[in-house]
């Protein structure tokens, strides 16, 4: 069963929204940047076929549910900086993820929209947890996530196949309780 809609959320620099077709293109060109994709899971290069088809999905269904979402952090004047990915995984669990295009990185952009994102996840989406999980050499990544006050919970060594060999897959969450703690002052 499908999860709530997924949201439109502004931030003082970002909107947040699902992916659109228009989309796709810029999608497309910051997923082959080979920088960016080091340590994500998708195939080299990444064609805009799939891109047009993901954004397609998202127009059908634009929930919360079991396969990936993305949600598209805009800048200023549309400009596509990056986006947000999102997938339910279990009773009130999801499991997040980022991308950001190199020209945005170091700027913030990704901590903001990541905020945006989990304060909806635990008030209107109503989840008890959210996690995420990246390759510990991605350093940039595991401290934008201890940034937005996840949690790391171990490391699973040798854990996925990676392109060219075994890759360790280190684990991040946070609850609702905990980050109600923190936002109810």
């Amino acid at each position: 069963m499908p999860g709530p809609l997924l949201p439109t959320l502004h931030t003082p620099r970002l909107t947040i929204r699902p992916l659109i077709p228009a989309d796709a293109p810029a999608f497309t060109a910051y997923h082959n940047d080979p920088e960016i994709a080091r340590y994500q899971g998708w195939d080299m290069p990444y064609p805009l076929e799939q891109a047009e088809v993901h954004a397609r999905e998202m127009q059908v269904d634009p929930s919360l549910r079991e396969d990936w979402s993305t949600l598209m952090l805009e800048g200023a004047g549309g400009s596509v900086l990056g986006n947000l990915s999102l997938r339910l995984t279990g009773h009130r669990t999801a499991e997040v993820g980022f991308t950001l295009a190199r020209a945005h990185w170091g700027q913030g952009y990704a901590a903001e929209g990541l905020s945006a994102l989990l304060a909806w996840l635990f008030t209107q989406a109503d989840l008890h947890r959210v996690h995420a999980s990246l390759d510990p050499r991605n350093v940039r990544s595991a401290a934008l996530l201890k940034r937005v006050d996840l949690r790391f919970e171990g490391c699973s060594v040798q854990a996925y196949w990676h392109r060219d060999g075994w890759t360790d897959d280190a684990h991040y969450a946070l609850l609702q309780s905990e980050w109600q703690e923190k936002h109810d002052t």
